[in-house]
């Protein structure tokens, strides 16, 4: 039993790093994404033009940078595979819904992220079409941030969960081996 537990604390905690360094990357796209999503556009005229020059920055990085985020995935996917592998109720039922979370955060990006980030930089200047495409690529963010958030809070809960049945397995056993 206790190398099963060894192996769920081991998951949890490559899923929960998975997650806080995706939400490292997001946090950095706030500082632009904030004025887009939530700020009176009046009150900051210079939001629009750093967004367009941050983000046509980040579509022309280097490509070993692009690869950082798959890298992340893969450890998350370690942490997912470890997790269903303990093939329990509580592991289909956490990380089955983890898993929909990422997936579902995973098609916002390539469905909004990625086609917004290519009208950007095929545009050229502020036009209307880029202005939507920043407003979809914050609130696809934004989106993205609540479903981390829910894989978080689903490992989180699964694993106080599976120490308390784990204490629960251990007192009863220490309780049978006292009666005999």
């Amino acid at each position: 039993m206790l190398a099963a537990e060894q192996m769920q604390t081991v998951k949890v905690a490559l899923i929960l790093c998975s997650c806080f360094f995706a939400y490292g990357t997001y946090w950095s796209d706030w500082a632009f994404d904030y004025y887009l999503l939530w700020a009176n556009p009046a009150d900051h005229p210079s939001a629009i033009p750093r967004a367009i020059l941050y983000y046509t920055t980040q579509t022309q990085a280097p490509n070993i940078l692009k690869y950082i985020p798959f890298v992340n995935l893969i450890i998350g996917a370690i942490g997912f595979s470890a997790g269903l592998a303990h093939f329990t109720e509580g592991n289909i039922l956490f990380d089955g819904a983890s898993l929909v979370l990422m997936l579902f955060g995973l098609s916002t990006h390539a469905t909004s992220v990625r086609p917004g980030l290519e009208v950007i930089v095929a545009a050229a200047g502020e036009t209307e079409e880029v202005v939507a495409a920043l407003k979809n690529i914050a609130a696809a963010h934004f989106i993205i941030v609540l479903a981390i958030t829910g894989i978080i809070g689903l490992q989180i809960a699964h694993y106080f969960v599976m120490k308390k049945s784990a204490k629960s397995e251990r007192e009863t056993g220490n309780a049978a081996k006292k009666n005999r």
